[in-house]
């Protein structure tokens, strides 16, 4: 192993001319001589910088349209030959091969084009960079000999090792390379999740259906980022990170929002956040367009413990705030919206931990700077990109990888299995009692009532062992926040077993209920809501959430 190395040559190929002038002077400085290619070598050009063509270093010509420039042994041996190792120098010095001991590439931009939706297949092909990863890996497999640079972040510490003798120490060298194979391996994720919804999309529609789970492949291209270190994890002897990790397509963000305000994310706050997320998407996302109300979610401990929908945004947070009081408290809030100063004023009552908004007023900020340790959170693509496409979980050894959740579809799109059918206050809670089964763990319960023109959560129950618990929980949970569960609607996330659970809310007042249905006894349990005068619908869609 060499500790120091010194900088005699160097091949530079960038998409990103991002400070390259000022490296490029660097290195001339240093006296150092520079191969380049085409645009890049131009910007050193015109920087002052004098600049070998590497076509007159490898005495062959870039051909294939530029495919062919840098993919020669002249470049590869120059790279991979072990300066320590005599018989690799005499090689190289039988075949004219001269060390290059610094390489400087980023790729050609293929995450860029692939966020565009409407990217063919050539010009995701023609962006798959093939020179620069191969230079970077042989490079950064070689770095006791080569230093390599595949980020502009880099290029101060390059220089500041150029001015000061023009060696780089071994840890610099190996800290570089590191982060070379972090990237290429990223890079390769892309394209391999990329094309692979790209065929996906272009399949014919009667081939679709087998494809369905393309992202769920033989392999999965899962690279991440880390974006920050957080405090620690669900207790303070977990150390935790947060990871962003690319996407096919463009998906909703957290993993790189950052706080306006405030103390930094903790763990628990991001799960909380998450759950917030999906359930306000769970909440507004079915809406007819034409009457669609704003939604605030309440989350406690990944659980929703309240929730409403209402005309505006302070309206749907004072609704959603009737929900739990007591619950709320430390909470972490998702509203369907900008948060404007009337609504500011509102939440400010009330100790929050983070809330997550499409957007903040000005006047908003103000109002919540007062509030030190407030986080907020502005997605401004809250309510308009999509979900996830995959979910994962880690289990000893492995992830265990699905596709996310859907939003649940209305209810009205369900069967009607008893007597009576709802009215419409009922349709209108039942629509929100069963949206918000998702999002609570299950066996989940939710109670929902009407308010004049506004839906409000007035319980839920999950976590349970038996559903007869979490119904129990519920109507416990209302009653003791002062709601009269008489004339509420119910959600279940899954079927009734028996009809002991749907009993408890039947002699609570509960009128309607929401159920996928699906169980051995759903004649009985039917035969119990009718017995009861109560209204059932029969969805087919289960929400289980462990």
């Amino acid at each position: 192993m060499l500790d120091v190395i010194p900088i005699r040559r160097a091949l530079i190929s960038v998409s990103d001319k991002t400070g390259l002038p000022e490296l490029g002077k660097a290195l001339a400085r240093a006296k150092v001589e520079v191969l380049s290619t085409g645009g890049t070598a131009k910007a050193l050009r015109d920087a002052g910088v004098e600049v070998k063509d590497v076509s007159t270093h490898t005495g062959f010509p870039e051909m294939l349209d530029g495919r062919v420039k840098t993919l020669h042994p002249k470049i590869h041996g120059g790279l991979l030959g072990r300066r320590d190792f005599p018989k690799h120098m005499e090689q190289m010095q039988a075949h004219g091969i001269t060390p290059i001991d610094l390489v400087v590439v980023n790729l050609y931009p293929f995450e860029k084009i692939a966020g565009q939706t409407d990217a063919s297949w050539e010009e995701l092909i023609e962006n798959i960079d093939i020179g620069g990863p191969a230079m970077l890996r042989s490079a950064a497999k070689n770095h006791d000999s080569v230093v390599v640079v595949c980020d502009p972040a880099d290029y101060e510490d390059l220089i500041v090792a150029l001015d000061v003798g023009g060696s780089t120490a071994h840890q610099l060298r190996r800290r570089l390379a590191l982060k070379v194979f972090a990237r290429t391996a990223a890079y390769d994720a892309a394209i391999a999740a990329r094309l692979a919804l790209k065929h996906e999309i272009e399949l014919p529609e009667e081939h679709r259906e087998a494809c369905a789970a393309a992202g769920l492949g033989e392999v999965l291209p899962l690279v991440g980022q880390r974006t920050s270190t957080l405090r620690y994890g669900e207790n303070p002897h977990q150390l935790a990170a947060v990871y962003s990790v690319p996407t096919p397509r463009k998906e909703l963000d957290l993993a790189t929002a950052l706080p306006l305000q405030g103390k930094e994310l903790s763990y628990n706050n991001l799960l909380d956040a998450d759950a917030a997320i999906f359930a306000l998407r769970c909440l507004v996302d079915a809406q007819p367009a034409q009457a669609r109300k704003t939604g605030a979610v309440v989350i406690k401990h990944n659980t929703p413990c309240g929730a409403a929908l209402s005309s505006s945004c302070k309206a749907a947070w004072q609704q959603a705030l009737k929900g739990d009081p007591l619950s709320t408290f430390g909470g972490i809030v998702a509203v369907g919206g900008v948060v404007d100063d009337h609504t500011a004023h509102a939440m400010s009552d009330v100790f929050l931990e983070v809330i997550v908004a499409a957007g903040f007023t000005e006047a908003a900020l103000e109002i919540f700077a007062k509030k030190t340790q407030l986080r907020l959170l502005a997605v401004p693509e809250l309510l308009t990109a999509p979900l996830p496409r995959l979910s994962a979980r880690g289990i000893p050894g492995g992830l265990l990888v699905q596709q996310h959740d859907v939003v649940p579809r209305t209810v009205r799109e369900g069967r009607v299995a008893t007597k009576r059918a709802p009215t419409d206050d009922e349709w209108r809670a039942l629509d929100l009692a069963w949206r918000l089964c998702a999002p609570v763990k299950s066996n989940a319960i939710t109670l929902a009532q009407t308010d004049h023109d506004d839906v409000i959560l007035i319980a839920s129950g999950g976590g349970q062992t038996s559903r007869v618990d979490s119904a129990r929980i519920a109507v416990s949970k209302a009653r003791e926040h002062k709601h009269d569960p008489q004339g509420s609607a119910c959600g279940s996330d899954a079927f009734f077993p028996f009809a002991d659970g749907l009993l408890v809310l039947a002699d609570a007042g509960v009128s309607a209920v929401a159920q996928p249905g699906g169980s051995k006894r759903d004649d009985e349990v039917i035969a119990a809501a009718d017995a009861r005068n109560m209204a059932m619908v029969l969805t087919g869609e289960r929400h289980f959430r462990h």
